[in-house]
């Protein structure tokens, strides 16, 4: 399966960051092809939560947008570090890492592996760390 990754500086703390991160209705904002989620336990963000995740069902001739209804699952929880996740549906991993930077901000990096023609392709960790870095900007800024 094809693997891409991107990098980014969001312009927040690592525990602003993480505090979006464990809000699971705020997961569609900063998720590309998610419109709605509902975790199945209070603590979203833990190893082996499960999330029921509803997709865009939008079809383009175009351009295939990413089929992300169904499952998620976490595995992977290092607490303002580390999140591993599954869309197990549509059989996409990923993977994002935070670390602080010496201004204060979190240097962020998403790694995203999708089959083929599943419309998960090369922009979208950039995408979604793009809508991540928008979601937790200061309202001053």
């Amino acid at each position: 399966m094809p693997r891409y990754a991107a990098s980014r500086v969001l312009p927040a703390t690592v525990e602003d960051v993480w505090a979006v991160l464990e809000d699971a209705e705020r997961f569609p904002v900063w998720w590309p092809g998610v419109d709605r989620v509902e975790p199945s336990v209070r603590r979203a963000v833990a190893p082996g939560a499960l999330w029921k995740v509803e997709g865009r069902n939008q079809v383009s001739l175009l351009r295939r947008s990413p089929q992300l209804s169904g499952t998620l699952l976490v595995f992977e929880v290092v607490p303002l570090s580390r999140l591993v996740f599954q869309l197990t549906d549509a059989r996409v991993d990923a993977g994002l890492e935070l670390a602080a930077t010496e201004d204060g901000q979190t240097a962020a990096t998403l790694t995203v592996e999708a089959p083929r023609f599943s419309g998960v392709g090369r922009a979208f960790p950039s995408q979604a760390l793009a809508s991540l870095a928008a979601l937790v900007r200061p309202a001053d800024a």
